[in-house]
């Protein structure tokens, strides 16, 4: 049961990745760094929103919930990481926003999770 809690946070914090993918997205670097942290910042609320909704609807135990915020907090903390290093100097290239997304993508869904396949 613990394996699955931990998997169903895992799998909410999919929503934090930079979109990185290679076509429209890389026009839009280089990327002010403020304007890179804004975008980070809106996702991390939206998928600490989601979490916060998923653990209503699945009608987490106390001790699930704090496991899960605990991990969704420790992905957010490897992400900061990756965040803190692609805006040190001022701008945010393609290359750099892949990174914070591998980070993510890393810590990403897992198929054993409440909510079925890659959800």
């Amino acid at each position: 049961m613990r394996a699955s809690v931990l998997a169903f946070a895992v799998a909410l914090t999919t929503a934090v990745a930079v979109p990185a993918s290679a076509h429209d997205h890389e026009k839009r670097f280089p990327m002010p760094a403020a304007v890179f942290q804004e975008h980070v910042d809106g996702r991390v609320a939206r998928a600490r929103a989601r979490m916060e909704a998923a653990i209503v609807e699945f009608k987490l135990t106390d001790e699930q919930a704090k496991a899960a915020r605990a991990h969704f907090d420790a992905v957010i903390a490897a992400v900061q990481v990756e965040v803190e290093k692609a805006v040190a100097d001022g701008t945010v290239t393609f290359e750099e926003a892949k990174a914070v997304r591998a980070v993510a993508r890393e810590l990403g869904p897992r198929h054993d999770h409440p909510r079925g396949e890659g959800a």
